[in-house]
């Protein structure tokens, strides 16, 4: 190729009551007749459709799609309390819609940029089909239909993070709440009237379990693209949030997130393993000046799928990290109230680190090769463990507490913690014990304010993270959507 490719769009905008989408338009042309017509085309456009899960450089996509699963919950509380800004405009649920108030604006446009990106990737995909795809050998055949997949499950990836942003949890109204806007065209004319939670959910699971047959094609990727297993995971968590609330569970949907959970931990031939002992250790220890290696993350055998930062960083690390050379970043601090979730002997009480120039405790989760706001840590969409945890939620939705216990134990114990924790748990107890392991072993990952709406539990901070007066959300609370952006 001349050139590497990524396309990137500007000035998207879709409103929730107008339907409007302004101009799209690529800052590199890309067309069916160019770039798009040949296979080594379609496989960089797709590289590039990978970037943006980042941003595009003109909008984030990674830091507003973070702050609002984990800002919204209890795992974290601020350094600075102050006046509302950008970066805590979630943490305080005002929902702001300005682009320079709060991230809402920068999450949307960087979503459909993903989306329309993809889209024209994928009519470049469909026009090949009917044209050239016959000439190719077998093993090109094989690069063309897993780019397909790739493609497929990035747009699915999008669509399931819009969707809990702005859709209402699933339970309520069985999905029938307004979702979001599903667009499957690159054209700026073509504007869809908006879907409703159980839509675009609909639309996810047919585009995953596509994209997990094609990506089946033989083809050697690191766990920095997009694999079955990627594609399974996301089905296995989309169904977990389709589960039902712990009083009412739905035991189709949480068979389905076991069925596919299943299809990761035992029908990828040990490719993916929990890891033990100081391999678990090293995923997530301090790696500030990077002895470990925890950059690059393409080795780790627990990570599924990961957005590579090795070389750009990603900003996630002014988040959770301060330096002192720069003077800028650790907005959130792990909370005192997961602090004191953490067992003497768990492993993951080894994950936080007391920051010298601050006194303040951070986690080391992003702590790798910080500099200024970047950190080098690979951020982590999918690994082994939510699986086991998917599985153990899902079992004991459905009554079955030995195999939640089971599937519990797995990431109980490899923490270092007593497996008698497990086995002792009362039949009416397991739930709550899952949905804790999880909190914890999940953290700062991107799960811990969905984790409460979805389940129809309310998200409760105590008066030591909130400020010194404690407070409550419901998931039925207004503010847990948020508005779709309207200019």
């Amino acid at each position: 190729m001349r050139h590497t490719i990524i396309i990137i769009f500007t000035g998207l905008l879709i409103t929730a009551c107008n339907k409007q989408i302004d101009s799209v338009r690529p800052l590199t042309k890309i067309d069916k007749e160019g770039e798009l017509a040949s296979l080594a085309g379609i496989e960089e456009t797709t590289v590039g459709n990978y970037s943006l899960l980042q941003g595009s450089g003109f909008n984030n996509f990674d830091v507003p799609m973070h702050d609002f699963a984990e800002s919204r919950g209890n795992n974290v509380t601020l350094q600075t309390w102050g006046a509302v800004g950008k970066t805590t405009d979630a943490f305080f649920f005002r929902n702001s819609g300005s682009p320079t108030q709060g991230n809402s604006t920068d999450f949307y446009r960087g979503a459909y940029q993903v989306i329309v990106s993809v889209n024209t990737t994928l009519e470049g995909i469909a026009a090949m089909e009917n044209t050239s795809f016959s000439t190719l050998t077998e093993a090109e055949k094989n690069r063309f239909r897993y780019a397909k997949g790739e493609n497929l499950f990035l747009r699915a990836l999008v669509y399931f993070n819009l969707v809990r942003v702005y859709g209402k949890p699933y339970y309520q109204s069985t999905g029938g709440n307004p979702g979001v806007i599903i667009k499957t065209s690159s054209d700026i004319k073509d504007v869809p009237q908006r879907s409703t939670v159980k839509q675009v959910y609909d639309f996810i699971i047919n585009d995953l379990q596509t994209a997990a047959q094609l990506m089946k094609a033989p083809v050697n990727k690191t766990n920095a693209f997009g694999s079955s297993a990627a594609a399974w995971s996301l089905l296995s968590r989309a169904y977990l949030y389709m589960g039902g609330t712990v009083a009412a569970p739905d035991a189709t949907s949480n068979q389905r997130a076991i069925d596919y959970a299943d299809s990761v931990i035992t029908q990828t031939g040990g490719k993916y393993i929990l890891l033990q002992g100081d391999a678990y250790n090293k995923m997530f220890a301090d790696d500030e000046f990077g002895g470990i290696g925890r950059a690059n993350g393409t080795t780790n055998k627990e990570i599924i799928f990961a957005y590579d930062n090795a070389t750009g960083g990603s900003s996630i690390g002014e988040f959770y990290h301060y330096d002192a050379n720069y003077n800028v970043g650790a907005t959130f601090l792990p909370s005192a109230s997961f602090k004191s979730l953490l067992l003497p002997g768990d492993i993951r009480g080894t994950f936080l680190k007391l920051n010298t120039n601050t006194n303040f405790v951070e986690t080391t989760k992003y702590l790798v090769l910080n500099e200024a706001w970047l950190t080098r840590a690979p951020y982590i969409h999918f690994r082994l463990a939510e699986l086991y945890l998917n599985r153990a939620e899902a079992y004991a939705k459905l009554g079955n507490m030995a195999k939640a216990k089971e599937n519990l134990k797995a990431i109980h114990t490899r923490a270092g913690l007593p497996a008698a924790d497990v086995d002792n748990l009362a039949a009416q107890d397991v739930l709550a014990a899952v949905l804790k392991e999880r909190r914890i072993e999940l953290a700062f990952e991107g799960h811990n304010s969905f984790d409460y709406f979805r389940n129809g539990l309310p998200m409760t901070r105590t008066a030591a993270d909130n400020n010194g007066t404690a407070f409550t959300i419901e998931p039925t609370d207004p503010k847990v959507v948020l508005d779709l952006p309207k200019n």
